[in-house]
């Protein structure tokens, strides 16, 4: 009987080189399909998260009548605004961002039922609620979704989760002194802080005027699509009273104000996404649109304002 020895075929380096780069290719041009689609994922979810806010935002208006002020705060002492006592505060020297009132609709009863209206945000008896990570207030696009703010607030060092959508109550004088925006108008949005403002005294439409907007990465410092410091922005907690913030327009590099960028320029007190191209923000009628970073600075600070008599019917 004859026996056969076969030797086994095996790559050689030649070939294994061949195969190797044949998949290096295929993964270089798959990668940028993959973030793309993981992106636009992460960017229906940002949208979806505003969707509910916008929601909670009208719930509120309906069940009280007007929309929650930008953030709430009474004095040391004195008289307590009206806004602070229609909302229920009777106590001196407390505050607390928007968002605070829409965690009952949220369903977020578990941490409204916690937390105390009657002591300021930054108080040891709303430490545990304000250290609470709430989901749709954090967009996932930005980078650190389980962040953490510290402050210095009612002179002890405090930590409070993020939120990537802040009030957006209006826009800077500089603006207009820079010739970027009509300084004859008043140029508050919806969300004043301390203001409580119904349907009918939008006068420029619901449409119109925008409620809430992106300033996402807080606390970290970013400008133009980099960060330039971690941690150093002490006001993107969403207890905050300083949730909220004005447009004051940046030079494109994000370095100087007053200047006619208006978003993904800083993330300083200013519309900032990690969406590329724009940011979302909420309207008064509860709608979510994205607006691009290309639009006129002097047709954005006319959506913020909600009585300025200027219709805007494309952006």
């Amino acid at each position: 009987m004859l026996s056969l020895n076969r030797r086994r075929s095996a790559f050689t380096l030649i070939e294994l080189l061949v195969v190797i780069a044949i998949i290096a290719i295929l993964i270089g041009l798959l990668l940028p399909a993959v973030q793309k689609v993981r992106e636009a994922a992460a960017r229906m979810k940002c949208q979806n998260n505003l969707k509910q806010i916008g929601l909670a935002l009208h719930n509120f208006q309906t069940q009280n009548g007007y929309f929650p002020p930008g953030g709430v705060s009474t004095p040391a002492s004195g008289n307590i605004n009206a806004a602070a006592t229609r909302l229920g505060i009777t106590s001196y020297s407390v505050a607390h961002s928007y968002l605070v009132f829409l965690l009952p609709f949220v369903e977020q009863n578990a941490l409204w039922s916690q937390y105390n209206i009657n002591a300021h945000w930054a108080s040891a008896a709303n430490q545990a609620v304000r250290e609470t990570n709430v989901s749709i207030f954090v967009c996932p696009s930005a980078p650190g979704g389980n962040r953490m703010t510290t402050k210095t607030a009612l002179g002890a060092t405090v930590m409070l989760a993020p939120s990537d959508y802040g009030a957006n109550s209006g826009y800077s004088s500089g603006l207009e002194s820079a010739g970027l925006a009509d300084p004859t108008i008043n140029r508050n949005s919806v969300l004043q802080p301390n203001v409580l403002i119904s349907i009918p005294e939008i006068r420029d439409g619901t449409s119109n005027t925008i409620l809430v907007s992106e300033d996402a990465g807080r606390p970290d410092r970013w400008e133009a699509g980099r960060m330039t410091s971690a941690g150093t922005q002490t006001d993107g907690g969403w207890a905050d009273y300083d949730n909220a913030y004005i447009i004051h327009g940046y030079t494109n590099d994000g370095l100087t104000s007053p200047g006619p960028c208006h978003t993904n320029c800083s993330n300083n007190n200013e519309v900032y996404s990690f969406h590329t191209g724009g940011a979302n923000h909420i309207l008064a009628d509860g709608s979510v649109r994205f607006i691009r970073n290309s639009l006129d600075i002097r047709i954005m600070v006319k959506l913020l304002t909600r009585s300025g008599e200027d219709i805007v019917s494309d952006f």
